[in-house]
């Protein structure tokens, strides 16, 4: 009972970090949609919003991920596991978690050196937008981070529940 009061809590942080995420997609839509009515109705050109997109794109991969996972409605092959006797996908099930924990948290120490390193030598983005590297890849060691601890949660779901592919279709099901 306390996992899965945790496990909520969990999703409804990272919820927080997902519509952070859907708000950077509205103004994304907003501002390359301005990009788009500039240039053809005035020829004024808007370098900034391609920059600003592709920051953007990174802060709602890293900021959305942990989320969608927590509510699985990220893409599977469920026609091949659905196949397989609930024992099977268990096992599967806790194999791709432990692989999934592992390459996380790899990638959030990797990436968190690296921002490290951006942040202590000020290293500056070469685009029109000269601003300090940390700030559109910052949020790749804190997303690699959530994503970790989302993997945790699901890793603890798949050793806990008698069925966890029923518990996690459930739970896409009314997000």
């Amino acid at each position: 009972m306390k996992f899965l009061k945790l496990y909520r809590a969990y999703e409804r942080f990272t919820g927080i970090f997902a519509a952070i995420a859907a708000l950077l997609c509205l103004l994304m839509s907003l501002w390359i949609t301005y990009d788009v009515l500039t240039r053809t109705l005035f020829s004024w050109a808007s370098p900034w919003a391609f920059d600003l997109s592709e920051y953007a794109l990174v802060w709602i991969t890293f900021l959305a991920a942990p989320w969608i996972l927590m509510n699985d409605r990220h893409i599977r092959i469920e026609l091949l596991l659905d196949a397989l006797p609930v024992r099977i996908q268990r096992v599967f099930g806790i194999l791709v978690s432990i692989v999934a924990i592992c390459a996380c948290a790899v990638l959030t120490w990797r990436t968190g050196i690296a921002a490290f390193d951006y942040l202590t030598r000020g290293d500056m983005m070469a685009r029109i937008w000269r601003i300090p590297r940390i700030y559109p890849y910052g949020v790749i060691p804190f997303g690699c981070a959530l994503l970790t601890i989302a993997f945790v949660f699901r890793l603890g779901l798949y050793l806990r529940s008698p069925d966890p592919e029923a518990d996690l279709k459930l739970r896409a099901a009314h997000g």
